[in-house]
């Protein structure tokens, strides 16, 4: 009699032991992350004289910009079908260093010259958010030309509307 042995199926691993040393090896890799930034921090904070070690020092405040109001502008333009109104206000800031006192007599000129270059703009310019652009620049461009020696630092618009 022969006895014939079937053979065993193949044993299948045992998990047991693998989720500790699953948590292990993440808690190991979680302090050495933890060491990394803690050895990087070390190493690039600022230098005593320039930074968290440094005295405080006193902050100034800047000084308030100087702005003179153009009169409010009311044109009416012609696209070549019909007439339309823009009315605008805006106001010019300048360094605080420059007296109001020189800025004021060029303000009637500046709003002459702004209103012939603004008569001369097709209404279509004017419209979308391009409009304040195509105005603010042009108005750059005329008051710095009309008062060459003072730099206007910029120009607000208060109110612009086409109708």
């Amino acid at each position: 009699m022969t006895a014939t042995a079937e053979p065993a199926p193949p044993a299948l691993p045992t998990f047991e032991g693998t989720g500790n040393r699953i948590v292990l090896a993440l808690i190991g890799l979680m302090l050495a992350f933890a060491g990394a930034g803690v050895g990087g921090a070390l190493l690039l904070r600022p230098a005593p004289g320039h930074g968290a070690f440094a005295a405080p020092q006193a902050y100034a405040a800047p000084a308030p910009a100087v702005y003179a109001a153009l009169p409010t502008l009311i044109l009416t333009l012609n696209d070549g079908r019909r007439l339309q109104e823009l009315r605008l206000r805006a106001v010019l800031e300048f360094d605080p260093q420059t007296p109001l006192e020189t800025v004021t007599p060029h303000l009637p000129r500046i709003a002459e010259a702004i209103s012939r270059r603004l008569l001369e703009a097709d209404p279509a310019e004017l419209r979308g958010a391009g409009g304040p652009v195509y105005v603010k620049d042009a108005l750059r461009h005329v008051a710095n030309k009309a008062m060459r020696p003072l730099k206007l630092r910029q120009v607000l618009i208060q109110d612009m509307l086409l109708r």
